[in-house]
Formats: C-alpha cells, sequence, structure tokens
C-alpha cells in the first residue's frame, strides 16, 4: 500500500507544482491545506468503503439490489470512517453532518437516520472495531437499517 500512495502523493505535487507554473504563482497556502484534508477525508472514506468490502465483498451486488443495503454499506463506512479518523487525529465528520450527506441518497429517502441514531450507532460498534470486529460491527448495522427501513436484511 505504502509504495501505491507514495506514488499518487508524488504525481498530487507534480501537478501542484504545474498548476503553479500555469499560473506563475504559488497556490495559496489556505487552498493547499484545504484541498490536501479533502483529500485525506476522501481516502478515510473510500478506504473504509475497502476494509468493508475485503470482509463482506458481496455488499457491492446487494447494495445494488436493496436499498436497506445500501444504508448499511454507507452507514458503517461512515463510523468505520469516524473511527479510524479519530484514531488518526484527523478532523471527523460530526454525526448531523453524515445524517445530511445519507439524507441526500434517493435510495435511503425512506429512511429516517438522524445525528442522534449515528451517535448511538458509533458507540455501539465502536467497541467491536477496536477488537477488530467488522463483520460483527456490519450485522449490528445491517440490523439497524433493517429498522430503519422497515425491512429486515439477512
Amino acid at each position: 500500500m505504502e509504495e501505491l500512495v507514495s506514488e499518487i502523493l508524488r504525481r498530487v505535487v507534480e501537478a501542484g507544482s504545474l498548476l503553479e507554473e500555469v499560473a506563475g504563482r504559488p497556490i495559496p497556502r489556505e487552498v493547499l491545506e484545504r484541498v490536501l484534508r479533502e483529500v485525506e477525508h476522501i481516502a478515510i472514506h473510500e478506504l473504509a468503503h475497502g476494509a468493508i468490502r475485503a470482509v463482506f465483498p458481496e455488499i457491492g451486488e446487494l447494495e445494488e439490489a436493496d436499498p436497506t443495503w445500501e444504508c448499511v454499506g454507507e452507514v458503517l463506512c461512515r463510523v468505520v470512517e469516524a473511527y479510524a479518523s479519530s484514531r488518526l487525529g484527523v478532523e471527523v465528520h460530526s454525526f448531523e453532518e453524515h445524517a445530511m450527506e445519507l439524507s441526500l441518497y434517493s435510495r435511503l429517502s425512506g429512511m429516517e437516520i438522524g445525528a442522534e441514531d449515528l451517535g448511538e450507532l458509533y458507540r455501539e460498534v465502536e467497541p467491536l472495531l477496536e477488537g477488530g470486529g467488522l463483520r460483527e460491527a456490519l450485522e449490528l448495522v445491517a440490523e439497524r437499517c433493517g429498522r430503519w427501513s422497515g425491512r429486515a436484511v439477512v
């Protein structure tokens, strides 16, 4: 993983240098900080999806077929993302921000997933993640998404 990350970061630096050359001046520091923090956040989020797929490879097909499984994948991803970010000392999106993001998914529109629900779920899942229990966390999130959607997942 480190080799791939180094290669990509090298290209990001090269892109920044090229764009500064095109602009004829340095990119403002505040822009660099904002952009790179967002890159960090996106990487953690997508790696969380990857970890979930490593433990439960069939989730991709299930998400496409059933909105309740899409809930499982997206909610669990945000919980895992919050867990990893907090452990790394990286800025963590609030549960309010996560609830707002989830409300934008048209297939999840009938599910009332609030910030309080996500906070409670995080507190239940955190000890599982600390013990390497991502699969168990998935099962807990599946139960919760089933409750929110009114449809049990199997």
